[in-house]
């Protein structure tokens, strides 16, 4: 069990997606990200592949949409 708060800070994509998803592949965790994302229409605009990173005003609106990993 985590017993460690989530941080809200600047996450590259990999990163984060593979904290939400830490038991497969980093791709699959990324498909996983960007699935939600396209059918959340607050968070489509961050599957553009021109952001590497999150910020941490994006962070916590992912985290708003979908919850604490």
């Amino acid at each position: 069990m985590n017993t460690k708060a989530f941080e809200i800070r600047a996450y590259g994509k990999q990163e984060l997606a593979v904290i939400y998803h830490p038991k497969v592949t980093t791709e699959t965790a990324m498909k996983r990200m960007r699935n939600w994302f396209r059918v959340n229409p607050r968070l489509r605009y961050l599957i553009d592949k021109k952001i590497h990173s999150y910020t941490p005003k994006q962070v916590r609106q992912i985290v708003e949409e979908v919850g604490e990993p």
